[in-house]
């Protein structure tokens, strides 16, 4: 399996969904959310080919769709770097996204 690896646009994205997530359904809910996310992003890594290239937005990343998200992610063969998780419902143009 690849090296995980999470960038901090990542991190703060996926804080900020969790926050929401408890403020709306409790905190066991967002324990819930990060669980499921762990374990899409080990299969991402274990089988980066999943991910798809077009997907509509301004970036080179590959992305896999995660619940109602984009996870963006490039990968080598030792690791797997998660950039950003976007909410699908958002205006694919204005989104940007770093490569």
């Amino acid at each position: 399996m690849r090296r995980i690896v999470y960038a901090p646009s990542f991190d703060r994205e996926v804080e900020d969904i969790a926050i929401s997530i408890e403020e709306r359904f409790g905190e066991r809910s967002r324990r819930e959310f990060i669980a499921e996310l762990a374990r899409a992003c080990r299969n991402v890594a274990h089988f980066p080919g999943i991910g798809l290239a077009h997907h509509g937005y301004r970036t080179s990343c590959l992305a896999i769709v995660f619940r109602q998200n984009w996870i963006f992610f490039d990968y080598d063969d030792e690791k797997v770097e998660f950039l950003h998780i976007v909410d699908a419902r958002r205006d694919k143009p204005n989104v940007a996204l770093r490569d």
